[in-house]
């Protein structure tokens, strides 16, 4: 293990490990963080909008399709397609409300420390995925977790086998909701 290996394999600098050591961000650091989730919300934002456009032209070809075929909207026959528009919308309008409140929410990223022996387990774990013909099916697929004390940090690369040895001791620095390593710092061989 050195450091240099250290710094480059979570992207971290002396000036980034002292920032976060007082306890915050650097500048680098909380402008890469802000740029991913400037990103994550116009993706929201972005799903949001089309559900809201698909809701406005499934809305247009029915009530012209209703049109179309002499319905009057007075008459007791146009109930069921408005009761089907109440539904779609009723639909969209929920995972649109949805998306546009994830694009609002802000994670927490107070920077979070936490010490102990390192421990790199190997987890199997369901992923689903779509098929040729369009079913989803799921496959088991082994990842890693880096525990340090009752903290977990999921799906870290296994490159850092060759970095870190299990049962020694280090600080970890991350971010509090998305458990993001900042930086971190070797404190003593274990034994």
């Amino acid at each position: 293990m050195s450091d240099t290996q250290l710094r480059k394999f979570f992207d971290f600098n002396p000036s980034d490990l002292i920032a976060n050591q007082m306890g915050r961000l650097s500048d680098k650091q909380a402008e890469r963080i802000k740029k991913a989730e400037q990103g994550a919300n116009s993706i929201f934002r972005g799903v949001g909008i089309f559900l809201i456009l698909i809701g406005v032209i499934v809305s247009f070809f029915m009530l012209r399709a209703a049109t179309q075929a002499g319905w009057e909207f007075s008459s007791s026959n146009v109930i069921g397609p408005l009761v089907a528009l109440g539904v779609i919308w009723l639909m969209l309008g929920f995972f649109a409300f949805g998306a546009f409140k994830l694009a609002g929410n802000t994670l927490d990223t107070s920077v979070q420390k936490v010490e102990g022996k390192v421990r790199l387990v190997k987890v199997e774990k369901q992923q689903s995925y779509k098929t040729a013909s369009g079913s989803t099916s799921h496959r088991t697929v082994q990842q890693y977790e880096l525990r340090v004390g009752k903290i977990k940090f999921e799906d870290v690369d296994e490159e850092l086998l060759n970095i870190i040895e299990e049962g020694d001791t280090y600080i970890f620095y991350y971010t509090k909701d998305s458990k993001d390593i900042l930086s971190c710092e070797f404190i003593s061989k274990g034994k």
